[in-house]
């Protein structure tokens, strides 16, 4: 096999060539891959860790980071390869790559890492023999389950249920999901009277100050001026929409009228307020609302800093579970606009600005989700986070080991899930014919789980 690829036509082969971990592969006979050769294309973090992990399981790797025709043809065809594991953070090349594999070798089994759905479905479509994955869909349950509750490891869905899974002595067990009890009239509440931006505070304080000022000139109509009701109500509004003033006002008493013209000029501030909301919500993109699914939670709800793949597919898992959700984005990327047909909320800013945070009541939230594709970012919003409220429940997302682990000793400021290991194994796992559905992590490793509840060890680096 090593013969049939040259170090030219497999780019970044592992370590010293393309057999680099297979050494250490013969010594131990329990490994899940040994005699299995792996393909593995792509380049980047993900990609590193899968082909660490492919190692420890005693697979021979070999690597293309960026191959073109002639070398994947030659990789395939003459190396007997047994599997093709096409691993990228950009769907683009991905799709890429696993079409070239298919153009070579219509037999080969492929995995293939594939974030949007319309493409996943698209090539599980087009082509034949080819499992498709993604990384946030493999660690979104292993963050959703500590941020619900701290004695959970992940959660699980079945179908339209999700349940948590929990650490034992013996491995895993489930347990139904305890979110908080929804309290909707409250809720309600505190989504009207303390809106989130400021043109949802102009629109709604202006609103309401107009209906106030309408009922209470009613009123007073009524009882001082002795009018029907209906009349009442017509004049009160004619003055309140600067039309005309109530005529019968003029032969009322003369506290009466100097009532009526504070109201008229304390409307026309209340009318200005309400205008200059209401365009501004009609002419700006908006991505939070006043009511409904895209209000800013207030009470009980998770706070998610990042919207990547990640942290879009973490805020649709938690809201699945019942739990509130607001996601943080430093610019209106594209995962944004898509969050915001998905009816999330989301806000733009500095998810390490301990003043934003505030306003999104840090305090009274179940947990702080610091998911930014930077692990230095992750730990500022962590220290933001916690510098408000000492008690915080924080999650934070790791893509390096060093940095993992620098955190988790120094810091002790939250709980940290190396994303890229744990997903590395299940990748790794499939790419070697594993039929596992999800992974867990119980204390620092990670474990396979299949769909009649059997856990499997994976020989992968610690997470």
């Amino acid at each position: 096999m090593a013969g049939s690829v040259s170090e030219a036509d497999v780019a970044g082969a592992s370590d010293d060539g393309a057999r680099a971990g297979a050494d250490r592969a013969r010594s131990r006979d329990d490994q899940p891959g040994r005699g299995k050769r792996v393909l593995l294309v792509g380049s980047g973090d993900l990609s590193e860790e899968t082909r660490r992990a492919l190692d420890a399981a005693g697979a021979e790797v070999y690597r293309l980071k960026d191959p073109n025709d002639r070398q994947m043809r030659t990789a395939i065809e003459g190396g007997g390869i047994d599997s093709v594991a096409v691993v990228s953070r950009n769907d683009a090349v991905a799709l890429r790559f696993a079409l070239m594999v298919r153009y070579v070798s219509k037999d080969v089994p492929l995995l293939v890492t594939i974030f949007d759905q319309t493409i996943s479905e698209q090539l599980a479509t087009q082509v034949s023999n080819c499992r498709i994955t993604s990384m946030a869909d493999i660690v979104a349950p292993s963050l959703a389950g500590p941020c619900i509750d701290e004695g959970l490891t992940a959660v699980r869905t079945s179908g339209d249920e999700a349940v948590g899974l929990c650490e034992t002595d013996g491995g895993i067990e489930e347990t139904s999901l305890r979110a908080p009890k929804r309290r909707r009239a409250a809720a309600l509440s505190r989504a009207l009277f303390t809106p989130y931006d400021k043109s949802s505070g102009l629109l709604l304080y202006g609103a309401t100050g107009l209906f106030a000022l309408l009922v209470i000139e009613t009123v007073l109509a009524t009882l001082v001026l002795d009018e029907p009701l209906v009349d009442a109500f017509y004049g009160s509004a004619k003055t309140l929409a600067t039309v005309d003033p109530n005529p019968a006002v003029q032969d009322g008493p003369a506290w009466f009228k100097v009532f009526v013209s504070v109201n008229m000029l304390i409307g026309l501030v209340l009318a200005a307020s309400f205008t200059a909301g209401l365009v501004n919500r009609l002419v700006d993109r908006r991505l939070t609302g006043l009511l409904g699914r895209r209000a800013v939670p207030r009470r009980d709800h998770v706070v998610v800093v990042g919207l990547g793949q990640v942290g879009l597919r973490l805020c649709l898992l938690l809201r699945s579970c019942g739990i509130g959700v607001v996601a943080v984005e430093v610019g209106e990327e594209e995962n944004v606009g898509l969050a915001r047909e998905l009816g999330l909320p989301v806000v733009v800013g500095r998810g390490a600005d301990p003043s934003l945070l505030r306003r999104l009541s840090i305090p009274r939230a179940l947990a702080l989700a610091a998911v930014t594709s930077d692990d230095l970012d992750n730990i500022r919003v962590a220290m933001a986070g916690r510098s408000l409220d000492e008690d915080l429940r924080v999650v934070m997302r790791a893509g390096d080991g060093g940095v993992a682990n620098e955190t988790r000793s120094l810091f002790q400021i939250g709980l940290v899930r190396d994303v890229h290991r744990i997903a590395a194994v299940l990748i790794a796992a499939e790419a070697l014919g594993s039929e596992a559905e999800s992974v867990v992590c119980v204390g620092d490793e990670a474990l396979l789980l299949h769909g009649d509840g059997r856990l499997e060890t994976f020989p992968a680096p610690a997470v």
